[in-house]
């Protein structure tokens, strides 16, 4: 079960950021789909998990993008649900290095109520697997997490963007996910591994730290950190690749890998991202991924 939002992305294609107040010109403008909870939900779908996902809408030709583009992963459109304000979109801009930086709207996942999430829900159960990021409300996360948690289903967490506090949900979190910056914001802890520690001590059983080219810290509350190496890319698009990481981290879970298998699986589908364009158009395809799990010997 995926909850989250669903974007409609707006890339510009440019030679290096910009600066503040500075005006810098485009190589070229994509449109594609994205959105952390619809990212994250495509690519654990590709990665062979049946995927539930529940996201806010409009009432617009952005919103039929999206449809679409569920239909055509073959995902169902039951669970979205339609709120009264404008599609969520994001602006993407990508360096020729491969680094990016984005703008979204969050007002339709944001409208989400925790009664749109009730459908699902439903039959939770040990054995599942929800994911979730952070474009919904508190409320909304707080409620989901919990409900999955009394459960006994796995719960997974990526706070990205990180718009409001955790303290009290961190128990309710079997693992989370994030990248070094997020992991210094919500701790005040600038070195990664006591990062990690500081969230366990909080309540999160098992974290997952991500480093870019460097790949993945895996921190559990008993045991020591253990690195899962990247392997080399030249990376020419990052967006999306911390989703895919997510994604496959929670179909190797619901497939009923450990937790490490899990990570290394992801990893190497990560790194493969970085090196093609686009969000949902540039991840691995479900082909890809069974490869990427073979090479590994992965059940």
């Amino acid at each position: 079960m995926v909850i989250g939002n669903a974007v409609v992305d707006v890339a510009y294609h440019v030679e290096r950021l910009p600066g503040s107040g500075e005006t810098v010109l485009a190589r070229e403008r994509t449109v594609d789909v994205g959105g952390k909870g619809l990212n994250q939900a495509i690519i654990a779908h590709r990665a062979g998990a049946e995927v539930r996902f529940c996201a806010g809408l409009g009432r617009d030709p952005a919103a039929d993008i999206i449809r679409a583009c569920l239909e055509t992963e073959g995902l169902s459109n039951a669970w979205l649900v339609s709120v009264p304000c404008a599609t969520d979109e994001s602006i993407v801009y990508v360096a020729r290095s491969g680094e990016n930086c984005i703008v979204s709207t969050v007002e339709a996942a944001r409208r989400l109520a925790p009664v749109d999430t009730e459908s699902v829900l439903v039959g939770v159960a040990p054995g599942d697997v929800l994911l979730l990021q952070g474009n919904l409300s508190r409320d909304v996360t707080g409620m989901c997490l919990a409900r999955a948690h009394a459960a006994k289903a796995t719960t997974i967490l990526n706070p990205a963007p990180i718009a409001f506090d955790y303290a009290d949900l961190w128990p309710l979190v079997t693992i989370a996910i994030l990248n070094q910056i997020e992991a210094q914001t919500l701790t005040g802890q600038v070195e990664i591994e006591a990062a990690a520690a500081v969230l366990c001590s909080l309540g999160a059983d098992k974290i997952v730290l991500t480093l870019g080219p460097e790949g993945a810290l895996v921190h559990e509350v008993l045991g020591l950190p253990q690195h899962v190496p990247a392997p080399a890319a030249i990376a020419v698009d990052t967006t999306g690749a911390g989703d895919v990481l997510a994604g496959v981290v929670a179909a190797g879970l619901d497939r009923g890998l450990p937790l490490m298998a899990a990570v290394r699986w992801a990893v190497a589908a990560a790194s493969y991202k970085v090196t093609r364009h686009g969000t949902s158009s540039g991840f691995p395809s479900s082909d890809e991924l069974a490869a990427f799990a073979r090479a590994m010997d992965l059940p």
